[in-house]
Formats: structure tokens, sequence, C-alpha cells
């Protein structure tokens, strides 16, 4: 919808303005021939995707950052446009060239047009590798589906992240804290150093560590917080895909 609300903006309407009368009668009306001759390297196309694609991303990242918990964007031509820092985490739907081929014949289009298309895009083992998750979409629909399914579990997982912190009077309740929330896999990464607490007592010690949003009910009454006070959580919102995966796996399912 971004993208719609874009060709009305006058700064984009200047902009195609400046391209001549062809672009800006293709923007306001929407004629884009261009997409039917697909060719990535057209002057005509760069043009478009010059005056689109940037604002689009600009406009997306603003209302991905007014959003919380599991986020998730479409963006067309992503790893050769490069994939956005706001991106935690990226998604490749691909299919074996038997598969590709059979499908787009049905689309109209034969081994040469698509062989011509594709080889304006970056090589499909290229993506596979710059790619956090690869689906195979060789096989049926309700296989593809069953696989986004656990994909889609896995991150709403993930984006449950967040970081606990409690306060304790005394190093040995804060590290024996640590040692049974340890044991039980309600934690992982802990942080233990003393800070200044308040004027009910000069100092104490502060232990934070990783959770789930869905382990907070079982934290907050396990008997080793019974000494602690001030429990709170906050959500995690930038942390490499990598790492949050490792943190998910050393806490309970």
């Amino acid at each position: 919808m971004a993208q719609l609300d874009l060709f009305i903006r006058a700064d984009i309407i200047d902009c195609a303005v400046e391209q001549g009368d062809q672009s800006r009668q293709q923007l306001l009306f929407g004629s884009w021939p261009i997409f039917d001759q697909f060719d990535l390297f057209a002057p005509a196309f760069q043009r478009q995707h010059g005056l689109i694609h940037p604002p689009v991303r600009v406009e997306m990242e603003r209302a991905a950052a007014s959003l919380e918990g599991w986020v998730v964007a479409e963006i067309p031509l992503l790893f050769e446009g490069g994939v956005p820092w706001w991106i935690d985490a990226t998604v490749y739907v691909t299919a074996d060239p038997a598969a590709r081929a059979s499908r787009n014949a049905a689309r109209g289009l034969d081994s040469e047009e698509l062989a011509r298309r594709e080889s304006f895009l970056l090589p499909c083992e290229e993506k596979k590798i710059r790619a956090s998750i690869v689906l195979d979409n060789s096989r049926s629909r309700e296989h593809l589906l069953g696989k986004a399914r656990e994909t889609g579990c896995l991150f709403r997982r993930l984006s449950g992240l967040v970081q606990f912190s409690v306060l304790f009077g005394s190093r040995d309740d804060a590290f024996g804290c640590m040692g049974l929330i340890s044991a039980e896999r309600l934690g992982a990464e802990f942080e233990c150093r003393k800070v200044l607490a308040g004027t009910d007592i000069e100092d104490a010690w502060r232990l934070s560590f990783f959770t789930l949003e869905h382990l907070f009910p079982r934290l907050v009454s396990h008997p080793s917080m019974t000494a602690g006070r001030g429990q709170q959580a906050v959500t995690v919102r930038r942390i490499p895909y990598s790492r949050r995966l490792a943190i998910s796996g050393e806490l309970l399912p």
C-alpha cells in the first residue's frame, strides 16, 4: 500500500516530470509497458526502478519501526537491491529448474524466455547462500505450506525474545538464582553486576539474561526469585539473527 501512496507524492511526480512526459504519464495513469518487456538493464526500467523503489523502502522502514513483534516484509529484488539494515532474517523460496520451467510454461513463458529473464537476476545458488532460510518449492503446494508454517512458528518464537532483569540484595542470592534458572533452561547469556539500588539499601546485584515471553510467568513465580525485586522484561528489537537463533536453542521449547 505504501507504493500506491507514493504515486501521488509531489516529490515523486516532480522527479517523473524531470525524466520526461512519458514517465509522468506512466506514473500517473499506471501504464508500465517496460514490465511487459522485462529487461533489468533497459534504461527505461532503471529509471522507473530508481524512481519508485528507494522511497518505497523508506516507507517500509518507517512502517516496520512502528510495529512490535514479528514483522514480515515482501521486498521485490531484495538481494539485487541489497538487504536493508532493518531486516533481521531473509527467506528465499525457490524450486528446481524442471519445476520452474513447467510452471512458467503454464504462464506462457518458454524455456528461452525464462532463461533470459533469470539472466538479469542474481543466480539462484547465490541467493541461497545469502538467504537466512531457503524453502524448496519443487513439490506440492501443501508441502510448501507445511514448511512455511514451520518457519512461521520459528519466527514467532524468535520474536518473543526478551531481556529479563531482577535485583537482589546479595551476590549469593543473585548467583543462586542464576544457577537454578540456567539449569532449568529458563534463561541464557547471564550477566550479574553490582549496582546502586536506591535509598532502601546501599547497593544491590542486578541479574539479567535472555528468555522468551511465554516463560515470563514461570520466572516471576520461581522460588529463586523470592529474594528478588523489580523484575522486568524488555523486548529485544535489534540482534543478529544467528545470535537470536542460538539463544533460542538454549531455552525451553
